[in-house]
């Protein structure tokens, strides 16, 4: 019998995901993907409306498979990026995200022609989904333009909207003066007289500054976040940590791990090396690490630790760090630690209160527009999916105990309510990191796609 596959979410895990189903699957089977925008395949982290934004991660890490660690890079070369002989060059570069979409297209492109050959069906639907029902073993999905029955549900939803932050006029995130989206701003909202105020000082950040002045929004900007600015640039490109590493096949306790860490730290700084390799070598190791990790020494983590770690593992191309920097030096950006407390419209403007934490003041100052740069809600009750709402409110969902994603499986099967295996219903992507902790970074996602569809290739 046809097997019957419904994935919501297009982006980077669900177009690997059908692309290993198609390739792996000898039975014929339909597969509908449901994706609301324009960015299928792509997804929104490859379609950027700047060509400045650069991955954060060398061309040589990018694979889309796998098992073929070579793959991008091959597919540059053979796309006119980069020459044979100085292959090794290119494997260490950082390249635009644009590129990135560019392959992630070509792989849906020859998908698709796979697909085609062997006879499966593919139905991309540029939809919504509303609502998702148990239907016996099976899911009945809903959405504007069909309902239809499937026998296998991935929940490939990718990164939710950034929270809103706690401010005294809540009433104001509903104005025009304010964006939650980084991702897909409205240029077209923004005025290019006044300031423009960022919530957060991460990786969006840097991107969003980057966007504004390539779509020729010149004026300051002004962010803020509690700890200020404290992204590194990729160093130490030529040093291999060769540590205590083999210890960590261990299980530590927190405690134990952050000591080895600072151990190992204290030896690096002695000759000059940063921690940056120290944490490439725990990288690997991440997320079995969490997994033998007690929920409170993960709430001590959360509480203590993640913004240090957040610091040295999430570091951008040294170009993009030079980039800021420029306009910090030439005070066109400005970066506060501290909160905004308050949020007012007085005609065409915004006027703000925020808290300078370093001088222990208020300020007072007056913008053209906001725009949340915090990072992903996950906590669902918060999110604006209502789709995963709906999901936890009928119980086939609940989130992890510090609510940053959902129940699963070793398998990445979902876990519901009652505690059972919801069997032919799996979760990708963000929704893992409770389990995992890392779980969105591509190396990550493809290992999950293709362990996701050789189980249901595997079920008869």
């Amino acid at each position: 019998m046809e097997k019957r596959i419904g994935i919501i979410g297009g982006g980077f895990s669900g177009t690997m995901l059908v692309r290993h189903l198609v390739e792996q699957q000898k039975d014929f089977f339909s597969i509908s993907i449901y994706n609301s925008n324009a960015d299928f395949a792509r997804g929104v982290a490859y379609n950027p409306n700047s060509s400045k934004l650069l991955l954060n991660v060398v061309a040589g890490k990018m694979s889309a498979f796998p098992d073929k660690p070579n793959h991008f890079v091959e597919w540059c070369l053979n796309n006119g990026i980069g020459t044979e002989n100085a292959q090794d060059l290119l494997a260490g570069s950082f390249l635009p995200r644009s590129i990135y979409g560019n392959y992630l297209n070509d792989i849906w492109k020859e998908t698709q022609e796979i697909a085609k050959k062997k006879g499966h069906k593919l139905n991309l639907i540029p939809n919504k989904v509303s609502k998702i029902d148990k239907d016996g073993s099976n899911y009945q999905i809903h959405s504007e333009s069909s309902n239809e029955t499937v026998d296998y549900l991935i929940l490939a939803t990718g990164n939710e909207l950034p929270g809103n932050p706690q401010i005294r006029n809540v009433d104001f995130f509903n104005s025009n003066f304010y964006q939650q989206n980084p991702w897909r701003i409205d240029f077209s909202k923004i005025n290019k007289l006044e300031p423009i105020l960022i919530f957060g000082n991460g990786l969006t950040m840097v991107d969003t500054v980057m966007e504004l002045r390539e779509n020729g929004f010149q004026q300051r900007i002004v962010s803020v976040s509690p700890n200020g600015f404290n992204i590194l640039p990729h160093r130490n490109f030529n040093f291999q940590y060769t540590g205590r590493i083999k210890e960590l096949n261990a299980d530590k306790s927190l405690l134990e791990l952050l000591s080895l860490f600072i151990s190992e730290l204290k030896k690096l700084n002695q000759f000059g090396i940063s921690a940056e390799p120290l944490i490439d070598a725990f990288r690997p190791n991440t997320q079995r690490i969490w997994q033998t990790l007690t929920t409170e020494e993960k709430r001590i983590f959360m509480r203590r630790l993640r913004h240090l770690w957040g610091v040295a593992r999430h570091r951008i191309p040294f170009s993009s760090y030079d980039y800021i920097q420029r306009e910090r030096i030439a005070n066109r950006l400005e970066i506060l630690a501290g909160k905004v407390v308050d949020l007012k419209i007085n005609e065409n403007v915004v006027l703000a209160t925020i808290y300078d934490k370093k001088n222990r003041t208020e300020l007072h100052s007056q913008f053209a527009q906001v725009i949340n740069c915090t990072g992903p809600e996950t906590k669902i009750e918060k999110s604006g999916n209502e789709l995963l709402k709906q999901l936890k409110l009928d119980g086939l969902i609940i989130q992890d105990e510090l609510q940053l994603g959902i129940e699963v499986n070793d398998s990445f099967q979902v876990i519901n309510s009652q505690n059972q295996v919801e069997g032919n219903m799996f979760a990708i992507g963000g929704l893992l990191k409770g389990k995992l902790w890392e779980s969105t970074a591509i190396n990550e996602l493809r290992v999950q796609a293709k362990t996701i569809s050789n189980s249901i290739i595997s079920y008869r």
